[in-house]
């Protein structure tokens, strides 16, 4: 957070068949123009959708 001044993230779940379909937003606003994009963010996403799907699977 040192190099954004928010950081919004919305998860959505929508049915589908016999699961959901999953769409994630990430909404921010840098502080500066030279911050980078927060792609660490977006891979911890990913990884918790694959995590949170393997789980899922196995109930």
């Amino acid at each position: 957070m040192e190099e954004y001044k928010n950081i919004k993230i919305t998860v959505q779940a929508t049915p589908k068949g016999e699961g959901s379909l999953v769409h994630w937003t990430l909404e921010y606003e840098k502080l500066h123009e030279n911050i980078i994009e927060p792609y660490t963010l977006l891979q911890h996403a990913l990884v918790l959708s694959k995590d949170l799907d393997a789980h899922l699977v196995q109930a």
